[in-house]
């Protein structure tokens, strides 16, 4: 398995270009960064569909495919994709697992800083810990039924994969609705959540890959 794909499908997971102009911008976020960490202390488990399209800009062309998504506090990410392909993305204890055509591949985050900023920022995004990522500076919006938390990169290796990343977020439970990434070149990968179910049992042997 190659870090480049890796890096696109973690990339893939963090993203959905949506126009912002119904949106506000927030003079003082205390009172959302309090509303977040209040309700990532109560969220232990998510479980939902997702549907995903990559938009190519230069070849003015889209690939979708859906999946499966579930996060498990503190630190587990499963990323299912079931059409039309299979593949497993699985990020748990700081390593990242791969699993395609029958193949195991296993990457440890901490040989790599690349590798860390992009499971810090996975990870922040599903426990609503954005703004302590010092790989981004944070801009929060609001409207009245989403946060939008707008992410750019400070750190070299987080501007040599994306431009921006955006947060949004559902005021009535605040749990992340689009996780927004849009590349260097223009191109953007959208990818919404559906069906989503908070705090079900979910095994860990679901976050490990044989």
């Amino acid at each position: 398995m190659k870090l480049y794909k890796i890096l696109l499908t973690l990339a893939a997971a963090l993203s959905l270009q949506t126009a912002t102009a119904q949106f506000t911008a927030l003079s003082n976020t205390a009172a959302v960064q309090q509303t977040l960490a209040a309700t990532a202390t109560k969220t232990q488990t998510i479980s939902s569909d997702f549907t995903q399209v990559k938009n190519m800009k230069m070849l003015n062309d889209k690939v979708s495919s859906k999946g499966k998504f579930y996060f498990k506090q503190n630190d587990k990410v499963r990323i299912e994709y079931t059409q039309p392909f299979q593949y497993l993305l699985v990020m748990s204890g700081g390593m990242i697992m791969v699993k395609e055509n029958g193949k195991v591949s296993k990457i440890n985050t901490r040989n790599s800083l690349t590798m860390q900023s992009v499971n810090r920022v996975m990870m922040d995004c599903m426990r609503g810990t954005v703004f302590n990522n010092k790989d981004f500076s944070v801009k929060a919006l609001a409207s009245s039924t989403q946060y939008l938390l707008k992410l750019s990169p400070v750190n070299t290796a987080m501007k040599g994969l994306f431009k921006n990343i955006d947060v949004y977020l559902n005021k009535a439970d605040n749990n992340v609705s689009k996780l927004v990434m849009t590349e260097n070149n223009g191109d953007y990968t959208e990818m919404i959540f559906s069906n989503k179910k908070i705090n079900t049992a979910l095994a860990d042997a679901l976050f490990s890959v044989r």
